[in-house]
């Protein structure tokens, strides 16, 4: 895995401004189609005058991880439609175009050369493991990639990347963290074949499991397109692992333990992030033998102010995801990425005094301060021109068939062990 490289000293932006596009892009049909057409274009901003705020949203909403990253756009739609209800951001409506780059790294990068050259936008939104394809494009360009879910090592190595929740650096941290809490000294890995970042986190989870005291009994790559996984199942038992994850899409997660299961293999399931899913409460192997961590509150929560505005939002604009078995963390992370836009927006005064800049925006990022966003994310603060990594999770369990928090609501924050990463 790579360091902190790639980092450059940035001194004052030069102030980007965009003239006033069309009027709002349809957003990708296929993901439309596929959550009951909740992506549609943002309501009309009540009292809004300027010209919009554009942000483009670059997802992997079709391919082998799709399943993680379907419910993002919907979610971080109903984000914008919420705010522009609300007049907007100082004014101007908030402008969302959606690209789904099809798992394919090189649409991704023609998408957000898209994006950036003839859209104008302010930010961009990575829910895509494509993302090393157009990171440096982005940086030259002066546009902040604002949160969106995606497990990258960007978020490490380029101060361009401004995460919204827990980034890559500490998913094996916290992974180790969740097989000591159930008791088990002996882990497996089975890590996703379809991107870099998954093969990426193998060395520093060798390194943080011989820091943190813990034995990795098996390692192995898969793929979604697997026929089944018996075999793996079967050389993990017969390691002796006791607490085992699964760094794929969620249905093969679900796939995976189903298989597990058959052979009378059921360890602790190590869950997180984009990999965990409303099916996994009644999915074979799963169940109460699941424990693991999210990178902002979870999904399933509906008991503090923020969540409950993110589900009323979700309710009117987007209500096919909430019933989609496929609804995950993405979800949440996607809206609380409009969190951070809005917040960034507001603190950098963007649009206060004619259309809105990118300057602005980084400046306003830059403005923020242990900012958890209505208690919906970590604390986040971004320093200008390094790296901006977030070592903080939230803890989250399946018990008696239901998500629940088992450790409270607040963050645990806990930083990789010195030469692991």
């Amino acid at each position: 895995m790579r360091g902190f490289e790639g980092t450059r000293a940035r001194g004052a932006r030069p102030t980007r401004s965009w003239p006033l596009g069309p009027a709002l892009a349809a957003s990708v049909l296929a993901v439309s189609a596929l959550l009951g057409g909740a992506v549609s274009a943002p309501a009309s901003a009540a009292g809004a005058r300027g010209a919009p705020m554009k942000i483009g949203l670059v997802c992997s909403c079709s391919g082998p991880l799709a399943s993680s990253y379907r419910v993002g756009p919907p979610a971080y739609e109903a984000w914008a439609k919420s705010v522009n209800a609300r007049g907007g951001i100082n004014g101007h409506r908030v402008q969302v175009i959606v690209k789904d780059d099809g798992s394919s790294p090189g649409t991704s990068l023609a998408e957000v050369e898209s994006l950036v050259n003839d859209d104008h936008v302010l930010a961009l939104v990575d829910s895509t493991n494509n993302d090393v394809a157009w990171g440096d494009y982005a940086r030259d360009h002066d546009v902040p990639v604002i949160g969106g879910g995606a497990v990258t090592i960007l978020d490490l190595t380029n101060p361009d990347f401004f995460a919204a929740g827990q980034t890559e650096d500490d998913f094996i941290v916290a992974q180790v963290e969740a097989a000591k809490k159930v008791g088990a000294t002996t882990i497996g890995e089975l890590y996703c074949s379809e991107a870099a970042t998954c093969q990426e986190l193998v060395p520093p989870l060798r390194a943080t499991a011989k820091a943190l005291g813990v034995k990795i009994g098996y390692l192995a790559q898969i793929s979604a397109g697997a026929p089944n996984y018996t075999a793996q199942c079967l050389a993990a038992k017969n390691a002796g692992v006791q607490a085992l994850s699964i760094g794929e899409a969620v249905d093969t997660v679900e796939a995976v333990a189903r298989d597990c299961a058959r052979q009378g293999f059921t360890p602790y399931e190590l869950v997180g992030n984009g990999g965990v899913a409303t099916s996994f409460t009644t999915s074979p192997g799963l169940g109460d033998r699941s424990i693991g961590f999210e990178t902002d509150i979870p999904f399933f929560v509906d008991s503090t102010p923020g969540t409950r505005a993110m589900n009323r939002a979700l309710e009117r604009y987007a209500p096919a995801i909430l019933t989609s078995p496929e609804y995950n963390e993405i979800a949440t992370i996607s809206w609380i990425s409009g969190l951070l836009f809005g917040a960034a927006a507001k603190a950098g005064g963007a649009g206060l005094h004619g259309p809105a800049t990118t300057t602005q925006i980084y400046d306003g990022l830059y403005k923020l301060r242990d900012d958890t966003l209505g208690g919906m994310a970590p604390p986040l603060t971004f320093r200008r021109g390094v790296p901006n990594p977030v070592d903080c999770w939230f803890w989250i369990a399946i018990r008696h068939g239901k998500f629940t928090t088992p450790y409270g609501l607040k963050p645990h924050c806990e930083k990789p062990p010195p030469g692991t990463l």
